[in-house]
């Protein structure tokens, strides 16, 4: 009986044991439970934000489909424009040659004595007026050199 009694003690001892570690185990499960639940969470939680990021990748990659469109657009438009005005500056070349053939000289020189025209007549209608005011002898007054009056002119082509 003796026996029998130690071994009901013993046996309570080891149940209390495997009780105590059951009790230490379903803690640690549920502590793990819960770690899952906030690690499930997160999961949500940035699988949610990489939803937002693939659209945002999405009209990110459409703006730039739309503006590689429009860049090839501007790109052939330009090509168009210069093609335009290399035309026009072969026209006006051209233009230019057939002027300076009419009057048997190049236009620069032309422009230069027109100018020099201007400024002679110009000179002359300042003298007419200071003559007109002071009589006769303002032309003595006035003593410019023709020189100086004329513009150094460069013209770029």
């Amino acid at each position: 009986m003796d026996d029998v009694l130690n071994e009901n003690k013993r046996v309570a001892a080891e149940s209390k044991k495997v009780t105590d570690c059951e009790k230490i185990l379903e803690m640690h499960v549920k502590k793990l439970e819960s770690e899952n639940k906030s690690l499930l969470k997160k999961i949500d939680a940035e699988q949610t934000e990489i939803d937002i990021l693939k659209v945002r990748v999405a009209e990110l990659e459409e703006e730039k489909t739309h503006r590689d469109e429009q860049n090839k657009y501007f790109e052939l438009k330009n090509i168009e424009l210069e093609a335009a005005k290399a035309l026009k500056e072969h026209e006006f070349y051209m233009l230019n040659k057939v002027v300076e053939n009419m009057l048997g000289k190049s236009i620069e020189q032309r422009f230069e004595e027109i100018q020099v025209e201007e400024v002679r007549a110009k000179r002359q209608d300042e003298i007419e007026a200071l003559m007109k005011d002071k009589g006769k002898g303002a032309e003595s007054s006035v003593v410019v050199s023709e020189k100086s009056t004329i513009p150094s002119l460069v013209m770029l082509y």
